[in-house]
């Protein structure tokens, strides 16, 4: 199967070149900065034409999954709309998000784990989905049942980022605890009492539970030699822990000493795209464009809007000095690939994956007008 594309603004790893693309196999076999192309080539009329995003984690199949408190989907639908809003949302490559162990949402995230797994399972294998969904696992190392959720993916190939969290408050995402404080009395309509529950709660889990649990979630991703991230890292000391056993990327780290020092050990640094886009943090910590400004950001992804990561990549290019459009559009693509091992996809060169995304910048926000996955197309 051949496909080709002219007068496309192709995004390189270093520049920008009007020219033609052309696709063989579902491989790109040819990219060329002239105007030559063959009679048959889609005419992109000048548009963007960069490769598929790579989102390395969102948390919104769980929301297609339960579209309003109590109201449950059936899960292969909830897969196929999910589905739906990534492809057409620029990501050809997605790692969706699960939570293991206790977390704000414990109802959804431990009862419904298995029907959601298993509709995104049984989608894939039927065909049914645009883009190439992988596993997240997000892992709550002060959740007394995450060690056992995640024993239950020891054999899953789907499985293919693991992360390491402490929702704990006073520390990391919500180390003004203030913060957790108002979020308990004014979204989770908590009472006094209730709070100072929860509190000691999760505190007395996170010295007791948190380190052991922690070392044991890296142990199996190591034994699986599958990529682990940290989350919420907050000090240095975190990230000397989160390096030590094992983590790759930082994930959404809190503070600029924790971002750089995640750099220091080797960590790439990942933000949210909601973060980027709104210019601020949800919880009052770094923003991802503080980080960017002092070269500290390696990847972005969409969290909990996948269009995010589209936007986010022109508000990079358009809003930090010392960046420009391939610089910003290798924190969706090339960077995230890397950093999962991903060698076959994230940069439009010969010889790779042909994940393409058509582009086109309208009043200075991105429109996606076409995507391909292996050359085909599916939005």
């Amino acid at each position: 199967m051949t496909l080709a594309f002219r007068n496309a603004r192709l995004v390189l790893p270093d520049r920008i070149v009007l020219g033609t693309l052309e696709v063989r196999d579902g491989t790109i076999s040819t990219v060329d900065d002239t105007a030559a192309a063959p009679p048959d080539a889609i005419d992109l009329d000048g548009d963007f034409l960069m490769p598929g995003l790579i989102d390395l984690h969102t948390d919104k199949l769980e929301q297609h999954y339960q579209p309003r408190p109590k109201v449950y989907w059936d899960p292969v639908s909830a897969a196929v709309n999910h589905d739906a809003e990534i492809a057409t949302s620029g990501i050809t490559t997605v790692y969706d998000a699960l939570c293991l162990g206790l977390s704000e949402k414990g109802e959804l995230r431990a009862e419904h784990l298995k029907p959601i797994v298993g509709g995104l399972t049984e989608a894939r294998m039927a065909g049914m989905l645009r883009a190439d969904h992988r596993i997240h696992l997000r892992c709550e190392v002060i959740g007394a049942t995450v060690l056992d959720q995640l024993s239950s993916f020891d054999d899953d190939p789907l499985v293919g980022l693991v992360s390491v969290m402490d929702h704990a408050p006073g520390q990391r995402q919500t180390a003004d605890v203030e913060v957790w404080y108002r979020l308990r009395r004014e979204d989770d309509r908590m009472s006094d009492a209730a709070i100072a529950d929860e509190f000691d709660r999760l505190t007395t889990a996170s010295r007791e539970l948190g380190p052991r649990q922690r070392r044991a979630v890296a142990g199996w991703a190591r034994d699986r030699r599958l990529g682990l991230a940290s989350h919420d890292d907050q000090t240095e000391a975190h990230v000397v822990e989160s390096a030590a056993i094992g983590c790759t990327i930082a994930e959404f780290p809190t503070t600029v000493d924790a971002a750089r020092a995640s750099r220091a050990h080797g960590l790439a640094v990942m933000m949210g795209g909601p973060n980027l886009v709104r210019g601020r943090s949800s919880y009052g910590n770094v923003t991802a464009r503080d980080l960017a400004a002092a070269d500290l950001l390696d990847i972005v992804s969409s969290d909990y809007v996948p269009a995010s990561l589209l936007h986010a990549v022109f508000v990079l290019a358009k809003s930090v000095d010392g960046w420009d459009l391939p610089r910003a559009v290798a924190t969706v693509t090339a960077t995230p690939a890397a950093a999962a091992g991903l060698a076959d996809r994230g940069r439009i060169a010969p010889g790779r994956r042909a994940d393409l995304v058509r582009v086109r910048a309208i009043g200075g926000r991105p429109v996606v007008r076409g995507v391909w996955v292996a050359g085909e197309r599916v939005a």
